[in-house]
């Protein structure tokens, strides 16, 4: 189906970048899918409404590794959710769950600012509760969040 409007596209001086557009924007949409799902999936009920996560400093090669993976991690999710603003796909999800995976200061207030908007709240805990996991607890600062 492709084949018939391909010629006329790359007509245009964006033309040839077409194919390559909606093949990212595939693959991005299947990362997202799966990666927003997993990462979701697996928030503690209170991590929201935990006041503060308890960290404990370590200094071994394994932990900077971790730490420099979640950040690839999490700055591709970003991107990714960035470009899916513009294409189909969990755009908002995906640069939230990047900004989890991220580190940098006031990280926890910012996302604990996004995921109790109340539309995201809502679905991520419609997320959860399709999955057979207990919905996220509120955040207690925050206002009240519909948990329906």
């Amino acid at each position: 189906m492709l084949d018939k409007y391909l010629p006329e596209l790359q007509n245009f001086p964006w033309g040839n970048l077409v194919p390559w557009l909606v093949t990212f924007s595939l693959i991005a949409f299947v990362f997202s899918a799966f990666g927003v799902s997993i990462v979701l999936l697996r928030l503690p009920v209170d991590y929201l409404s935990n006041p503060a996560p308890s960290t404990s400093p370590q200094s071994n090669w394994k932990h900077l590794l971790s730490k420099i993976g979640r950040n690839i991690l999490g700055s591709i999710f970003l991107i990714v959710g960035t470009v899916m603003l513009l294409t189909p796909g969990q755009g908002i999800l995906s640069i939230v769950v990047g900004l989890m995976l991220l580190d940098f200061p006031g990280k926890l207030i910012l996302v604990r600012k996004i995921l109790t908007k109340p539309r995201i709240f809502q679905t991520i805990n419609r997320m959860r509760t399709t999955a057979k996991r207990p919905p996220l607890e509120p955040h207690l600062n925050d206002s009240p969040v519909r948990n329906d």
